[in-house]
């Protein structure tokens, strides 16, 4: 019986180029993911192709034992580099992620209010209320350049400093009921509810816009027609989506500042 008669050898040929093609797409990997994107994220393709191949070697059988030893070779090499290189790349993460600490935690600091003073104004709960909303921002902007303890420190100063805020913003409520009814009331409602659609639209375009880097990666590595039409599909719709949330933002954007505008009385 000749070799490509055989069904155990014909079946182990046909399953050993299946690891080859997919190795190799996971070689293709390693270049997007040395681009200027987020450390945090940048990874993310390239390990999850990972366990995608581990599991290839666990379940394709059958497999001449030459082949597996020389695919899992290749493979073990790749994933060894590229796993330093997330280790290095790891450590000047945790320095930039010091600087925008560092950043944030000044932001929360110029927005608490004074301990002991008289209670604050109108005016000065909107301008420190501003500074922490900056802060908040800041942490949203910069959050894949952060490890993950230090963005809990800032995410906890900023709910800390955000409670007292919410409690004087009731104390002057309280203290003055006829303006309860006022353009100045209306405004800071419409602020609180701004802000919170503002939190969420950003958040929701971030996960998008993630999302859009990940179907461009599949489709640099992705040789299937069927797979690439239904990927631009995607892309198409993901694009779409992001046009609206940056559309809505900059409305939301518009409403903040006009109501800031008011309860500063300009």
């Amino acid at each position: 019986m000749k070799p490509e008669d055989d069904p155990w050898l014909k079946n182990a040929h046909t399953n050993a180029e299946l690891l080859d093609r997919e190795i190799k797409n996971l070689v293709s990997l390693t270049s997007p993911i040395r681009e200027n994107r987020p450390v945090i994220t940048k990874y993310q393709d390239f390990w999850n192709k990972v366990k995608y191949i581990t599991a290839l070697f666990k379940e394709l059988k059958p497999l001449a034992r030459s082949d597996r030893d020389l695919l899992w070779k290749q493979f073990n090499t790749l994933c060894r580099e590229i796993k330093e290189n997330q280790k290095a790349e790891y450590g000047t993460l945790e320095s930039l992620s010091q600087g925008h600490l560092n950043e944030i935690m000044q932001l929360a600091e110029q927005a608490q209010l004074p301990f002991r003073a008289p209670p604050p104004n109108i005016q000065e709960l909107v301008e420190r209320g501003q500074v922490l909303n900056n802060a908040g921002d800041t942490l949203g902007k910069f959050k894949h350049e952060m490890i993950a303890k230090h963005k809990k420190v800032c995410f906890d100063k900023i709910q800390e400093i955000r409670k007292i805020h919410d409690a004087a913003w009731g104390s002057v409520n309280v203290v003055k009921p006829k303006q309860q009814t006022g353009r100045k009331f209306r405004a800071r409602k419409n602020l609180e509810a701004n802000y919170e659609r503002f939190k969420k639209a950003a958040s929701a375009l971030e996960n998008f816009q993630i999302g859009r880097d990940h179907i461009r990666t599949f489709l640099a590595s992705c040789k299937n027609p069927e797979k690439i039409a239904r990927a631009n599909s995607q892309l198409v719709e993901t694009e779409a989506r992001i046009k609206d949330i940056e559309e809505g933002i900059r409305k939301l954007e518009k409403w903040i500042a006009e109501d800031e505008r008011i309860l500063k009385g300009k």
